[in-house]
């Protein structure tokens, strides 16, 4: 499997505008090759266990990650919700959740 998908990782910022709205504002994106994977059975069921909803899991270079807490592949948007270290020290996966609520 090849580091073949572009992703684009992201930090979100929640302020609030002059009345007290909440206003999330998105970092300067970092691009990113990846490995796209299904959510192993495992994996899903546990998050599910916990009100979580994984829908796919990228494998990234652990050099191009900095605790980012979102990821945009094919103009949509998920939230981080865990990450694994896998046994190859070199890679991180970073398993997602469709983000709701935004536009991506």
């Amino acid at each position: 499997m090849e580091y073949s998908e572009i992703i684009y990782l992201y930090n979100e910022t929640i302020g609030q505008d002059e009345v007290g709205n909440d206003i999330s504002t998105l970092s300067s994106p970092i691009k990113s090759y990846a490995k796209k994977q299904s959510v192993r059975t495992n994996e899903f069921y546990n998050a599910t266990m916990n009100g979580l909803t994984p829908s796919l899991e990228f494998v990234i270079k652990r050099l191009n990650y900095s605790g980012e807490t979102l990821v945009e592949w094919n103009n949509t948007l998920y939230e981080v919700i865990r990450t694994i270290d896998p046994k190859n020290k070199y890679d991180i996966v970073l398993v997602c959740s469709k983000k709701i609520g935004i536009n991506g």
